[in-house]
């Protein structure tokens, strides 16, 4: 066989090289300083429906595109080619037989030593696809915005209609205790409450749930007599704990300032979730609530809120999923203790707003802990009306 000579294979790597060029998948082309193609392949040609002869010296670059895209690449891709000698990834449209195609332009300027201008280089993408199904993804985002609106709508409307009623029932409970009422009725009007009080938890975690998912719940930050608020939240977990007679405990520290400024309907809905839960999985030993002020600065303070149970505690690994909505530690917990596994999740996001986070130790069988550190300021001092 043959060999071939250095002028016979410098020839073979030229005509394949050309061929790859002319047959590749992606348009490639290159002009002069004005844009003047001087060099195209085959799929420039289909995606503008212009033969490689009909282009090659008489169409500039710029004619290929279509009247919006022509002025775009003169107002701003043009000069940002100029600026920085390349483009990358610019979304275009070619003026194809049948209509626009888009593609992605992909550029770079050809100069002399000197710096002058002699050219540009460029690849033409076919985006159709990337096009449609960025449509599409849109379309099926804008139709699940749509659909959580909706679904948003819904439960606000039923979650009002059923909460009146509910309310009306809570307060013909407590009416019903005030009256004389033999053991068992007694028994049935607690019974009452309690149903009345879970259902009303319930709806109230969904409307919660609904306004953070829509992202309308927002921090309403009034002045608030912290140690008042924690006393009275504890309170309300105390009469549970007693009942199944668990020791309770509250202590606030005695520094803590007299009146910070904070949302006092969510902090008090976290520390009395968190409360019930603690009584709620603990059979026997005993419930408390710390409040410990961390920092003293200025007009500045941090508290930690710490809640602690000697209940059956939580596994290792489901530490995490529990924050998750309408999740519990296990099937067997949900059975035997009840609720929506919501009232986590939503402290959880309650406390994101005022930017902090709800943290947990646990030991299985043992005790568990949540606690969260709040950052507040100080507010003025409560006038004297009488001054």
């Amino acid at each position: 066989m043959t060999a071939l000579t250095a002028t016979g294979k410098h020839a073979l790597i030229s005509e394949t090289a050309e061929e790859l060029y002319d047959q590749a998948p992606c348009g490639y082309l290159s002009a002069d300083a004005d844009g003047m193609i001087i060099r195209a392949n085959r799929k420039v040609a289909d995606l503008s429906g212009r033969s490689v002869e009909e282009m090659t010296g008489q169409v500039r670059l710029q004619e290929l595109l279509t009247v919006g895209g022509r002025i775009y690449y003169e107002t701003h891709v043009g000069p940002l080619l100029l600026m920085q000698g390349h483009v990358e990834e610019i979304a275009l449209d070619i003026r194809g037989p049948d209509g626009a195609v888009p593609v992605l332009l992909n550029a770079e300027l050809r100069r002399r030593s000197s710096g002058e201008v002699i050219g540009i280089r460029a690849s033409v993408l076919d985006a159709t696809e990337r096009r449609r199904y960025e449509r599409e993804l849109l379309a099926a985002r804008n139709q699940a915005e749509e659909a959580a609106r909706m679904k948003s709508e819904l439960i606000s409307m039923v979650s009002h209609d059923i909460r009146t009623p509910l309310a009306a029932l809570s307060t013909v409970g407590e009416l019903l205790e005030l009256s004389s009422l033999d053991e068992d009725q007694a028994g049935y009007v607690r019974m009452l409450k309690s149903s009345t009080n879970n259902l009303l938890r319930l709806v109230n975690d969904v409307l919660d749930l609904g306004k953070l998912e829509s992202g309308r719940m927002r921090l309403v930050k009034k002045p608030v007599n912290v140690r008042q608020l924690v006393s009275g939240v504890a309170d309300e977990a105390r009469v549970e704990a007693e009942r199944k007679g668990l020791r309770f405990d509250v202590d606030i520290d005695s520094g803590l300032p007299s009146r910070l400024l904070t949302d006092a309907i969510k902090l008090g809905r976290v520390l009395s979730n968190l409360l019930s839960n603690a009584v709620k999985f603990t059979e026997r030993g005993e419930v408390s609530m710390a409040v410990r002020l961390l920092e003293n600065e200025g007009d500045h303070v941090r508290v930690r809120f710490t809640v602690r149970d000697t209940g059956i505690g939580i596994q290792k690994d489901q530490l995490e999923c529990i924050f998750d909505d309408f999740t519990q530690g296990s099937d067997e917990i949900s059975y035997r203790y009840g609720g929506s596994g919501l009232g986590l999740g939503i402290c959880k996001k309650f406390l994101a707003l005022h930017g902090a986070d709800l943290s947990v130790d646990s030991a299985p069988g043992e005790r568990t802990s949540f606690y969260f550190d709040l950052d507040m300021e100080q507010a003025a001092p409560e006038s004297d009306p009488g001054t």
